[in-house]
């Protein structure tokens, strides 16, 4: 069985390549849990409701034309969704190398963090922002 061990993964986020930004990536999806259980039932009673998706991008900052803040600060501005795409491996979108896509809004952005002689970065966390969520898909 092949592990997967990141070393080149793409991101872009509004359709701006931001790869050679980012440190570390995190895709999340979850479904509510929806207690189903009537006054007859001897156990509980599970179902599967909504769900929900995000990713967590960590950033190293920069200022400059078509770079980091000049793509986040105005997605966050406008509060309308944009789309980020992730894919493991730099390499074309396989039943091997899943592309991962969602319409995300920008509740959050901190343009500037980091203490005196450390790389600026800033971590962002998309909330879906459509209702098809998060997207897989290999080809």
């Amino acid at each position: 069985m092949a592990k997967t061990i990141l070393r080149d993964c793409t991101i872009t986020v509004n359709g701006v390549d931001l790869s050679n930004h980012i440190s570390s990536v995190e895709i999340n999806q979850e479904k509510d849990d929806v207690d189903l259980t009537a006054f007859t039932s001897a156990m509980k009673e599970h179902g599967v409701g909504l769900g929900d998706g995000t990713m967590v991008l960590n950033f190293f900052q920069d200022f400059a034309a078509a770079s980091v803040d000049s793509v986040l600060f105005p997605a966050f501005a406008a509060g309308t969704p944009i789309p980020i795409v992730v894919r493991a491996t730099a390499a074309a979108v396989s039943a091997t190398n899943p592309k991962y896509t969602m319409q995300g809004l920008l509740m959050n952005y901190s343009p500037l963090a980091g203490s005196v002689g450390e790389a600026s970065q800033t971590q962002v966390t998309f909330q879906n922002g459509d209702p098809s969520g998060i997207v897989r898909a290999t080809s």
